[in-house]
């Protein structure tokens, strides 16, 4: 195995670590904002990273395609679900990242009999928007502006989730 397919294995199963440890840090000091805003950018760094030397060394297929979503929305549900809990966060904001997510993995294996995820744009920009928000929540301050410019927006967040597990509805419908 290449050093660089270890490499992106090992930043990919990051993703999952740093999940226990953002609920540990959370249960602990739910107020640790450098720690989590620590925990967000590496969780950053390793989902762009992971990608470019899974390619690299050609490991970009096969079970690495559903091991590296996996731990991103395992990653973000634990620091949204922490967000939710605190109240930083409607509670339906994690709700709607799991079942995309699910709808996503489901309509992949058993719709598709696909060896792994299929695209969606939406998708993808979700994952975005998902990380997008962790980094905001974890860099902003309980009251702050930005705290609230993120709490005006969950309803617009929501209609961005629901429109994704709609276009991908419509575009399995149609094949």
């Amino acid at each position: 195995m290449s050093i660089y397919r270890q490499t992106a294995n090992a930043l990919t199963s990051a993703r999952f670590v740093l999940a226990a440890v953002w609920i540990g840090v959370y249960l602990t000091d739910p107020a640790a904002r450098r720690a989590f805003a620590a925990m967000a950018i590496v969780a950053v760094a390793s989902d762009f990273l992971d990608g470019k030397l899974a390619r690299r060394s050609g490991a970009d297929g096969g079970s690495w395609r559903w091991l590296d979503p996996a731990a991103d929305v395992v990653f973000v549900l634990a620091a949204l679900g922490c967000a939710s809990a605190a109240g930083a966060i409607p509670f339906y904001i994690p709700i709607m990242i799991a079942i995309s997510f699910s709808q996503y993995a489901l309509d992949s294996r058993l719709l598709h009999r696909a060896n792994g995820p299929i695209r969606s744009r939406l998708g993808h920009y979700g994952g975005v928007v998902n990380y997008a928000l962790v980094l905001a929540l974890a860099l902003s301050r309980q009251g702050s502006p930005a705290r609230a410019a993120i709490e005006a927006a969950a309803p617009a967040l929501a209609l961005f989730y629901a429109a994704a597990i709609a276009e991908r509805t419509l575009a399995y419908r149609s094949k």
